[in-house]
């Protein structure tokens, strides 16, 4: 995968939508994908236009960022519209100096932002036990275009090799907590296989 050594997995609810980064944009596997999901549910046909749009405007935003994983969350709750979630996991170098990519190092370099009042932006940083390693956890509201509730994990990929980061973001500020406990959860099955890839 990509040039990690290890391979890793990743899962998601059965709602999600998940894809290949590289063949979304080039392929038209994210039709086959809402196609079949319109197969199983009928009622979500009126709203297939919809969905591979939301779909596509993903896998662009993943390829451009140069993610080696994608999903997304679009579930359509009458009266409420669609929810819509979305993962990349992105894998970079780090820093030359080994010593500048553990936990602690990655987590001195990212500033907390406490809640302030007349703004929805805040920021908390801390170090997490996952089932894969230890782990840094960027949480909080990061505001811009478009606000989004968002949960960064950022693990140091076995024998060196760089850093693996989950990013999970949604737009419902809403539902700020239910999201972060969906990410959370989705954040802890990561499992690295050996570097053969059984």
């Amino acid at each position: 995968m990509a040039d990690l050594p290890f391979g890793f997995t990743l899962r998601v609810p059965d709602s999600w939508y998940e894809f290949d980064v590289w063949r979304a944009g080039r392929t038209g596997d994210l039709a086959r994908l809402v196609d079949a999901r319109v197969a199983a549910t009928p009622e979500l046909a009126p709203h297939r236009s919809v969905l591979l749009k939301v779909l596509r405007e993903v896998a662009d935003l993943a390829a451009r960022h140069g993610a080696v994983f994608g999903a997304a969350m679009t579930d359509h709750v009458e009266d409420a519209g669609t929810l819509l979630a979305t993962l990349m996991v992105l894998h970079t170098p780090g820093r030359s100096d080994p010593e500048g990519n553990t936990v602690e190092a990655i987590a001195s370099g990212i500033v907390a932002v406490p809640p302030t009042p007349g703004t929805p932006a805040w920021r908390g940083v801390e170090i997490v036990e996952l089932d894969a390693g230890r782990a840094v956890r960027v949480t909080g509201v990061e505001t811009g275009e478009l606000d989004s509730v968002v949960m960064q994990t950022l693990i140091p990929v076995p024998g060196g090799h760089g850093v693996l980061d989950l990013v999970l973001t949604s737009p419902h500020l809403s539902l700020a907590e239910p999201m972060l406990d969906l990410f959370d959860a989705i954040s802890a099955t990561l499992a690295w296989s050996d570097p053969q890839g059984e």
